[in-house]
C-alpha cells in the first residue's frame, strides 16, 4: 500500500486492491461503479453515483466527517471504434486545482493490456497548479511507449454546459470540445479540435474494443477550497464506425466538417491522405500528400508551413514523420500564418498562444529529435501520467 507523503486533518476513504461494484444502468448500457480503489487519493463510492428524473448521471466527490471520497463508474461491455460523446453539466473549465473530470475508455479494466497503453483520455484538470492547463487529451498505444497528448487551456464564458467529442478509428483519433450542449457530428460553437495520426498506428494507437470510465477524483490532495464537487453528463452516445449517423465531424460520408467525401465545410479526404478537419489550411497528409496547412513527406520529420485559418478560425502547423500526422484547431487562435501545436512522433513541437502544447513521447531510440524536443514538457506529462493510475492506493488527503 502507498501512503501519501504529509499530513493533513482530512482523509479519505481506504483504497483497497480489491474493488467492489454496484450495479448502474444508465444511457442504455450497464455500469460498475467503484467501491474502493481509484484514480487519485480518495477512494470511491457508490452513494457518489446516482442518475435523477430526468435521466441525467451525477458524479460527486463528498466530505463525510473529515473523509473523501470520489465517483467511478465503467461500462460492462467493450466499445470499439467509433464516435464517444458526453454532453456534459459542470464548471469544467474553472474546477478546484485538485479535481480531475475523466472521460476515457481504459483497455487495463478489461484485460486489455498494461497501465498506460490502451487508453483515450479526455480530462479536465489544473493537475493540482494553480495556473495550470486546464484540459488535456492524451492518446496511449496499444502497445510500446508512444503517447501522443495535448495540454490547452478553455473557457465556457462562465457557462457550464459543453460538450465532449472524440472519434476513434484504427489510424487515428480525432478529438473535440465544443461550448454548451450539442447533437453528434455537429461543430457549433466548436473551442478546440486535435486530431492524432501517428506513423504505425496499429501499434501507437488502440486497437481493441475496451470498457468505458467515467471518474471525479481528486489530485494528490482533496479540494482546496474543502468544498464537495458535483458534475452532470446529460447523455453519452456512442455511434460505431461506419454509421451514417455520425454527422458533422465524424466518419459518415458527407458529413459537414467530417471526413467523408462532399462534406459541407469540411475537406474530404485527399487522394495523397491528406485530411482536413474543419475547413481549408489545417491538413496534413497521412501519406505524404501535401496541402495548404502545412506540407508533409514520409519520413522528413520536419514541421509544414503556417496554415491558413480554420473554419474555427485557428491555423495549424503541419507536421509528418514517417507518414504521421497531427493536426490541431482551436476557436479564436490566431489568424493566417500563427502556427498552431502540432507534432509527431519525429518532429518539432511548437506551441500557441492559448499555451496549448502537444507532444508524442517515445523512448530516445525511436522518438528522433521530437523526444529532446519534448523534454521541456516531459515533467508535466509524467506527472499526468501518473495521476491516470487506476489502482492509486493512497489514503491521505
Amino acid at each position: 500500500m502507498k501512503v501519501a507523503l504529509g499530513l493533513t486533518t482530512a482523509t479519505c476513504m481506504l483504497s483497497v486492491q480489491v474493488r467492489a461494484s454496484a450495479a448502474l444502468e444508465w444511457a442504455g448500457r450497464s455500469w460498475n461503479v467503484t467501491s474502493g480503489g481509484m484514480a487519485g487519493v480518495c477512494a470511491g463510492d457508490a452513494a457518489n453515483v446516482s442518475v435523477d428524473a430526468n435521466g441525467y448521471l451525477h458524479l460527486k466527490i463528498t466530505k463525510n466527517g473529515n473523509t473523501w471520497s470520489a465517483a467511478e463508474i465503467f461500462t460492462t461491455d467493450k466499445l470499439e471504434f467509433g464516435t464517444y460523446q458526453w454532453q456534459t453539466d459542470g464548471p469544467t473549465d474553472r474546477f478546484d486545482p485538485n479535481v480531475v473530470l475523466g472521460l476515457y475508455p481504459y483497455g487495463p479494466a478489461g484485460g486489455i493490456g498494461q497501465d498506460g497503453t490502451n487508453e483515450i483520455d479526455i480530462e479536465y484538470s489544473r493537475w493540482g497548479q494553480a495556473n495550470g492547463v486546464n484540459a488535456d487529451w492524451t492518446d496511449y498505444p496499444s502497445s510500446g511507449t508512444t503517447i501522443g497528448e495535448l495540454s490547452y487551456n478553455f473557457s465556457l464564458n462562465g457557462g457550464t454546459l459543453s460538450t465532449s467529442r472524440f472519434i476513434w478509428s484504427t489510424s487515428q483519433i480525432e478529438s473535440f470540445l465544443l461550448n454548451g450542449i450539442q447533437p453528434v457530428g455537429s461543430l457549433t460553437d466548436l473551442i478546440k479540435s486535435w486530431t492524432y495520426a501517428p506513423t504505425n498506428s496499429k501499434t501507437n494507437i488502440p486497437q481493441q474494443a475496451m470498457p468505458l470510465g467515467m471518474n471525479l477524483w481528486c489530485f494528490e490532495k482533496t479540494p482546496t477550497d474543502g468544498l464537495p464537487v458535483e458534475v452532470v453528463i446529460r447523455d453519452f452516445k456512442f455511434v460505431p464506425e461506419g454509421s451514417a449517423s455520425g454527422g458533422a465531424g465524424g466518419m459518415g460520408a458527407g458529413g459537414a466538417g467530417g471526413m467523408g467525401a462532399g462534406g459541407a465545410g469540411g475537406g474530404g479526404t485527399g487522394s495523397a491522405g491528406a485530411t482536413n478537419h474543419g475547413g481549408a489550411g489545417t491538413a496534413s497528409g497521412s501519406t505524404g500528400g501535401a496541402s495548404t496547412g502545412g506540407a508533409s513527406s514520409a519520413g522528413s520529420g520536419e514541421p509544414g508551413t503556417s496554415g491558413a485559418p480554420s473554419s474555427a478560425g485557428a491555423s495549424s502547423a503541419g507536421a509528418s514523420a514517417q507518414g504521421g500526422s497531427v493536426t490541431n484547431s482551436g476557436a479564436g487562435a490566431p489568424a493566417a500564418g500563427s502556427a498552431g501545436s502540432a507534432s509527431t512522433t519525429t518532429g518539432d513541437a511548437p506551441s500557441n498562444i492559448d499555451q496549448s502544447s502537444s507532444c508524442s513521447l517515445s523512448e530516445p531510440g525511436n522518438g528522433g529529435r521530437n523526444w529532446l524536443a519534448c523534454l521541456g514538457l516531459l515533467p508535466a506529462l509524467l506527472l499526468a501520467r501518473r495521476a491516470r493510475r487506476r489502482d492509486t492506493l493512497d489514503c491521505n488527503a
